[in-house]
């Protein structure tokens, strides 16, 4: 039988594989809100964002959700130039749970509007789909 004296100032010693998980986990907590603050949007500053046609204005409205326990709200407002079509869908935690796809709500341009659907329990995921609609005037 090998026996270990006591530990020497200066000696590594191994690290379980428990604690380096936790160690990377707090580091990686740490690390992630600088980051992101640091990184700035992911195009250039002269090029249109992400949902801008060829012209410079927004071709999709711009949506936020928020769950509140077994609910999900979406906000959406329309500020380009185009009628848009906003449709909620949400995917419930649970198996037994059905998902839910709500109906479309049409969006004319400068208009908000507010989409509300629940799960019975928990919700995984909700995001907002988008079909432009190309209106032809009369005449």
């Amino acid at each position: 039988m090998v026996r270990e004296g006591p530990r020497r100032p200066g000696r590594r010693t191994r690290l379980s594989a428990r604690r380096r998980t936790l160690l990377g986990a707090a580091v990686a907590a740490v690390a992630a809100p600088v980051l992101l603050l640091t990184a700035g949007p992911a195009y250039a500053a002269d090029a249109p964002g992400p949902g801008a046609d060829d012209r410079g204005g927004p071709t999709k409205a711009e949506c936020r959700t928020t769950v509140a326990g077994s609910t999900v709200t979406a906000r959406c407002y329309n500020a380009g130039p185009y009628t848009d079509a906003v449709q909620l869908h949400i995917e419930c935690a649970r198996w037994w749970d059905p998902d839910v796809d709500g109906m479309r709500m049409r969006l004319d341009p400068a208009e908000s509007g507010e989409m509300t659907d629940r799960c019975w329990f928990e919700v995984a995921h909700a995001w907002i789909t988008h079909e432009p609609i190309r209106d032809v005037p009369n005449g």
